[in-house]
């Protein structure tokens, strides 16, 4: 049923994709810094949402590696109390 869902979620994120591709066809000047480019308004907004969800995936996947690791030492030090606490 789960697998149902997300092809249907799947496809409906497609057809908005597409909705959307087609009513931003317009070309578009982007300026930086040394120069510009020209390319089309969905395009630019892909490309920012990408960069938005890697961005996104980067912060979350740095904060995940520090709780576990500090998972990982609460549980030696656990390991250590306990093994102390039978000892005596």
């Amino acid at each position: 049923m789960k697998t149902k869902l997300r092809y249907i979620a799947v496809l409906l994120l497609i057809l908005l994709i597409s909705c959307l591709a087609l009513a931003n066809m317009a070309t578009v000047k982007v300026s930086y810094l040394f120069g510009y480019f020209k390319l089309p308004l969905i395009i630019l907004i892909l490309v920012s949402v990408l960069l938005g969800a890697v961005i996104a995936s980067l912060i979350g996947t740095s904060k995940h590696w520090a709780i576990k690791s500090e998972l990982k030492q609460a549980q030696k030090e656990l390991k250590k109390q306990t093994q102390d606490f039978e000892a005596s």
